[in-house]
């Protein structure tokens, strides 16, 4: 199979927030373990089957009047959520993790949203990159429930904070990109910039859960 046919996602936004979702919720708890890197396989395969669906869905209208068959990214997603399937059972039997249910339920329906709104043709709005962090943001807590396997308040916190952070970064990006037609943008310089904060952000979370345990 040849590279050019593999759909793979190219967004670099959406990897910067998984990683560092998956960096806050195993590190800024106060139980080092090496638990989280469990779920590693999981999201990343529930990450990869979003891409294909979300393109199937940008494209099935005009697949559909063009008659153009979209295979491609129904074999992709078919491959994906296959291997999705396969790295999650070992989570529930033999591990037994059944709180992450709730988190998955949270990420499928902010998913759901994310792909109505893209088939109503407003992939371009907050919402749509809005709902699609929330999904991803849901290893925050698994990663930390998953560092210390008991109840705590501090996993949601740092749910939380993720979540208003990239809710203030979305829209502070969009804003700068709305203004390209006023003055021009560098967008990689946004990115770089961006790379930066979240960086900053990662650490500044590990620090406070340390002086606040």
């Amino acid at each position: 199979m040849k590279m050019k046919k593999i759909l793979f996602p190219n967004e670099h936004g959406a990897w910067g927030m998984l990683t560092v979702a998956f960096l806050i919720g195993w590190l800024a708890t106060p139980d080092f373990s090496l638990r989280p890197w469990f779920l590693v396989p999981a999201a990343l395969g529930g990450f990869l089957a979003r891409y294909p669906l979300g393109i199937y869905f940008k494209k099935k209208r005009v697949a559909r009047s063009l008659q153009i068959p979209l295979s491609r990214e129904k074999n992709w997603f078919c491959l994906y959520s296959l291997f999705t399937f396969l790295v999650t059972i070992p989570l529930f039997y033999p591990l037994g993790w059944f709180w992450l249910l709730p988190l998955v339920m949270v990420s499928f329906l902010s998913f759901v949203g994310h792909l109505v709104a893209i088939v109503q043709r407003k992939e371009r709005t907050f919402f749509v990159e809005w709902s699609a962090m929330v999904g991803l943001s849901t290893l925050v807590p698994a990663a930390a429930y998953a560092s210390i396997l008991r109840w705590s308040l501090q996993p949601i916190i740092l749910w939380v904070l993720f979540i208003g952070y990239y809710s203030w970064r979305i829209g502070a990006i969009r804003k700068k990109v709305a203004e390209r037609r006023e003055k021009p943008v560098d967008l990689r310089k946004i990115g770089k910039r961006e790379l930066f904060y979240s960086g900053l952000f990662v650490l500044a979370m590990i620090i406070a859960s340390r002086i606040f345990d």
